[in-house]
């Protein structure tokens, strides 16, 4: 089996091997490039759908913006009704609408489509170029993810992976896989604080490298938080500055929009390097330039101030859990093509007391990290034990009552650990949990990750019937949840009420779909 190592980015993509030297290398797409614009775009012809991804959906989107998803992995494993994907989602060009169970889907064209169908046409096109390079089939991969991602999501990732033809062998979280790319494990005995700043998520990770180890203290996040918001607040002033001069609202049409987010992002990535940067006014009408306006570095600082200023909880968050001081930091590590930003570098550097050290490849850091840990699961890289935390805690609760914290965040992987809970009510069948992340006995303030319930309970009087639940977080972070009687020992039917995610039945049918938009 040959396996590669991903970066499922928020606004791109990358994938990355070892070559037979153990150097590691950065795959390059059809266009020639080493990243992949994370969109999909479906067209219509011929009363067929076809599925365009990359630079091809990037170019769709020019003209036809409704017709091209992007911030998929926003939506992963995430449900509707979600406040932040209900914030998020708010104004986009595409619809994000509720699955039948639930979940955030999208509608584009009017076809409901589920991130993880989304995701996969991503991982098969970088499958596509791994085995261009490599000259035979590719069929598994370490795919690199948010330390803040949750089971659903972690789920839907390998969803999204079948669905393209490749088991996951391994999901490791992007800091980690950041530090690995960086050499870390390579170096003299240093405590980092990886800060990993993308398009769309913000993830710290604490982590001791020294005599062959590395071990993530503790690590946080923020799922919503990236360079898509930065985008944003700039085209905000773009267009506030072409209603002064034009007395229209180019947000009020699409297709002019997405113009004015392009420029947006133009305008931030020449600051990077310029003190200055010409940016094209919009046409209301049509997005184009109806003049021009000059944008200076210290503008743009101001703009993203607010956005800037999530970093800081983050980072706290992280150097609490590991109970640290942030001058028990040896370095910073600033990787995620945000990074590149001056007054990201600047923030991190104020909130953490030291300046970042930027790495050279900044996009390409992590699918690297992740082709190392593929050449170390391999046996082909030696000397290096890696030693991965949970990055946020897991509670269970029952109807009515408080929540008690069974893994808390910081925990090392895999763990299992297990609670009883008893019956209230003389011979009741069945049983209720729910499995929450978080750190609270509130259940208000943790997020419900599944309820489940267990039936078929022996005829007992209130608290004599026992259920002993046992929760096991593995290497990937991925949670499972069993139980058992405790008096027999025997194990009693458990369901999960209101099944999120994709059905495994449904996944057969899904991945031959994926692959007819494709070859279509």
């Amino acid at each position: 089996m040959t396996a590669v190592g991903i970066d499922l980015g928020s606004t791109h993509c990358a994938v990355a091997v070892l070559d037979r030297d153990a150097r590691p290398r950065i795959l390059t797409t059809a266009h020639g490039a080493t990243t992949m614009p994370s969109m999909v775009g479906l067209v219509a012809a011929g009363g067929r759908v076809r599925a365009v991804v990359g630079e091809a959906a990037r170019a769709l989107q020019r003209a036809e913006p409704d017709a091209v998803v992007f911030g998929i992995k926003r939506l992963l494993g995430r449900r509707a009704d979600d406040a932040d994907v209900r914030r998020w989602s708010a104004g986009l060009p595409f619809e994000v609408v509720a699955a039948g169970n639930g979940d955030a889907w999208v509608r584009v064209r009017g076809v409901e489509l589920s991130p993880a169908v989304l995701a996969a046409l991503l991982l098969a096109e970088l499958r596509a170029c791994a085995e261009r390079f490599l000259g035979e089939v590719v069929d598994e991969a370490v795919i690199a993810v948010p330390a803040r991602f949750d089971a659903a999501q972690r789920q839907a990732v390998k969803d999204a992976a079948a669905l393209a033809g490749m088991t996951v062998r391994r999901l490791i979280s992007e800091p980690t896989a950041a530090a690995l790319g960086h050499g870390a494990h390579d170096r003299v005995a240093r405590r980092y604080a990886v800060c990993d700043l993308g398009g769309g998520t913000f993830d710290v990770a604490v982590c001791d490298v020294g005599g062959g180890l590395l071990e993530v203290l503790a690590a946080a996040g923020d799922p919503l938080l990236g360079g898509d918001d930065v985008d944003e607040v700039v085209a905000e002033q773009l267009a506030a500055a072409a209603r002064a001069r034009h007395g229209d609202d180019v947000r009020r049409r699409p297709a002019a929009w997405a113009q004015v987010i392009a420029e947006a992002r133009r305008v931030k990535h020449a600051l990077s390097d310029a003190a200055t940067a010409e940016a094209a006014l919009p046409d209301a009408a049509t997005g184009a330039a109806g003049g021009w306006r000059t944008v200076r570095r210290d503008e743009l600082a101001l703009w993203a101030a607010p956005v800037l200023r999530r970093l800081e909880a983050p980072c706290h968050q992280a150097l609490a859990r590991a109970a640290l001081a942030a001058d028990a930091i040896d370095e910073v590590l600033a990787v995620g093509g945000m990074t590149r930003m001056p007054a990201v570098r600047r923030k991190l550097g104020q909130i953490l007391g030291r300046e970042p050290v930027v790495v050279d490849n900044p996009d390409e850091v992590v699918a690297i990290g992740a082709a190392i840990e593929v050449a170390r699961l391999d046996g082909r890289v030696g000397g290096v034990l890696l030693v991965d935390v949970t990055a946020r805690g897991l509670a269970l609760g029952v109807e009515g009552g408080r929540c008690d914290v069974i893994i808390p965040a910081g925990c090392v992987v895999p763990t299992r650990e297990h609670r009883l809970l008893a019956t209230t009510t003389d011979d009741q069948a069945t049983l209720a949990f729910t499995l929450y992340h978080g750190d609270s006995d509130e259940p208000a303030r943790n997020q419900p990750l599944a309820t489940y319930e267990v039936s078929a309970l022996p005829a007992a009087p209130a608290g004599d019937a026992l259920v002993l639940v046992e929760v096991t977080v593995d290497v990937d972070g991925t949670t499972r949840v069993s139980a058992s009687e405790l008096v027999s020992g025997a194990r009693p039917p458990l369901r999960v009420v209101g099944q999120c995610g994709l059905a495994p039945a449904a996944l057969a049918e899904l991945a031959r779909t994926v692959a007819e938009w494709r070859a279509t």
